[in-house]
């Protein structure tokens, strides 16, 4: 319970209405798996999000897919390579890739990401993860 109101409070301390048009900077929320928590993104080139549920730390280099093919019918579709660590006993760290889906709004934008990632500690494995959330505009 401690971690959904974690969650729901993060949500409801972000602006609801952009101060700074144009800023560079979007902040939310997400839920999915290894963690849930908050997220930071930056321009369109990178992002960053800690879990607090498991604790989890991720970085990730961003690539819109409509840049690479030159076509804008993939332009609400990215691609994503970055690093995760995450506490626990399983897992720990290790590199991650995958893609995603943006849906932008006026003042927030809507997102979901799905990906693998490759855990190194004393046995390494392939995980599949995922997450859903919502970032407003700074």
């Amino acid at each position: 319970m401690y971690k959904k109101a974690v969650l729901i409070s993060s949500l409801l301390v972000l602006p609801i209405q952009a101060t700074a048009a144009g800023s560079p900077l979007a902040a939310g929320v997400f839920i999915g798996s290894p963690s849930s928590g908050v997220t930071v993104k930056y321009r369109e080139e990178l992002q960053f999000s800690m879990g607090l549920d498991t604790l989890s730390l991720t970085a990730d280099a961003i690539w819109k897919v409509s840049d690479l093919s030159q076509g804008t019918l993939y332009s609400p579709f990215y691609t994503f390579t970055g690093i995760q660590w995450v506490d626990d006993d399983k897992h720990e760290w290790g590199p991650r890739a995958g893609a995603g889906l943006l849906v932008p709004y006026d003042y927030f934008h809507l997102y979901a990401e799905g990906g693998m990632t490759w855990y190194v500690q004393s046995d390494s494995s392939l995980e599949l993860e995922g997450i859903v959330g919502i970032r407003f505009d700074l």
